[in-house]
């Protein structure tokens, strides 16, 4: 009897760390008794191609919700749909008649996703097992503080509005959370790639500026702090051009690439914004961060986290003084970053997922 399960997989492209734990699920799904196809967008196709070129693509085009502290701002959303030109609608069932057939003929037999709302929507019309397993579903369990006049119901009003029911939701966190008693909810230490530190360039630091947005402002800011630090070599890596900065030798500029795993591996130290993947990144590498928040709750809260257990620092006012005395403290994060990963990340994230997925939906290693 083949116990083969079909699995249609979300892939959410809005930053590269919902891309990176989707890469990191899949390499361990192929271990198991799986048959996948991937949900994804034109920009993410080539990408997903180079890695997992035997696996079949549908095509998919990801809305954008906009959320505040009130919840879902209608009226944003509705100006950013008109200026897409895009109907949504029609693209969404331009997937799901794919979808439905996507297996040989056959619908598949589970749905998972990080963040990713089309497949979520196929699996709600067809009745078929939904799994979330992304960072986002942590608002669900956290209060409503207030974080530099950001609150949580930004989050959370997104996961109500896209994933308001599912069959299992992983929550990857580098952060301890608390959920109370929730039989379909599992914590699991962060969905990140294993990585390797080599040793220490302490004249080394990597700076990452998020293709999540294009505003150069806090990027510029960032730049302006380390002008005359020529007693550092400062490796950035983005997507944009940053003109005008070439002039300064302590500056060597790439694009995102195949070189970041290797210069995050022996730097001295991280500067980037408060992006939950790089921190949990940073932290596996025991590599203190100086980070800087968008403006999300979700970046705000990472931010506070990173302070609160003392991981490295937050950069407020973008003053030269503030890279002083983050260096100052570089060793001491980098001791806390090691006992917070003994106390906190004491199991690996794929052999708690593996575990769950063979007990409640059959999935087992090949």
């Amino acid at each position: 009897m083949d116990n083969t399960k079909k699995i249609l997989l979300g892939v959410c492209d809005i930053g590269n760390g919902h891309t990176n734990r989707q890469k990191c699920i899949i390499k361990e799904l192929l271990k198991c008794n799986v048959e996948l196809v991937l949900a994804l967008t034109e920009n993410s196709t080539k990408n997903f191609d180079s890695e997992f070129p035997e696996i079949k693509k549908l095509l998919i085009h990801i809305p954008w919700v906009t959320c505040n502290n009130a919840g879902v701002d209608f009226q944003d959303t509705l100006e950013k749909y008109r200026g897409r030109k895009k109907d949504q609608f029609e693209s969404f069932l331009e997937f799901a008649v794919q979808a439905r057939h996507c297996f040989d003929g056959e619908p598949p037999d589970l749905i998972m996703t990080d963040y990713e709302p089309n497949v979520a929507q196929f699996a709600y019309a067809m009745n078929i097992p939904l799994i979330c397993m992304d960072q986002h579903s942590k608002f669900l369990f956290l209060n409503s503080e207030d974080i530099n006049g950001f609150t949580v119901n930004e989050g959370a009003a997104r996961l109500r509005y896209f994933f308001p029911k599912t069959n299992h939701r992983f929550i990857s966190t580098f952060n301890p959370i608390d959920i109370g008693d929730q039989e379909d909810v599992t914590v699991l230490p962060p969905i990140i790639r294993k990585l390797t530190k080599s040793e220490i360039d302490h004249s080394k630091i990597v700076i990452y500026f998020s293709p999540y947005t294009n505003d150069m402002n806090q990027f510029e800011r960032v730049l302006q702090m380390l002008t005359d630090r020529s007693d550092y070599h400062f490796v950035i890596y983005s997507d944009l051009e940053f003109r005008g900065y070439e002039k300064y030798p302590q500056f060597v500029f790439k694009k995102i690439g195949g070189e970041f795993t290797e210069d995050i591996s022996n730097c001295s130290c991280i500067i980037s914004s408060a992006g939950h993947q790089l921190i949990s990144e940073a932290i596996s590498l025991d590599t203190p961060v100086l980070i800087y928040s968008f403006s999300t709750y979700d970046q705000n809260y990472c931010a506070k986290m990173v302070e609160e257990y003392k991981l490295g620092k937050v950069i407020k006012r973008f003053e030269k003084k503030e890279f002083d005395d983050f260096l100052s403290d570089v060793p001491l994060y980098r001791r806390n970053m090691a006992e917070f990963r003994k106390e906190y990340w004491t199991a690996s994230w794929n052999d708690i997922m593996l575990d769950v997925l063979r007990e409640k939906f059959g999935i087992v290693g090949q």
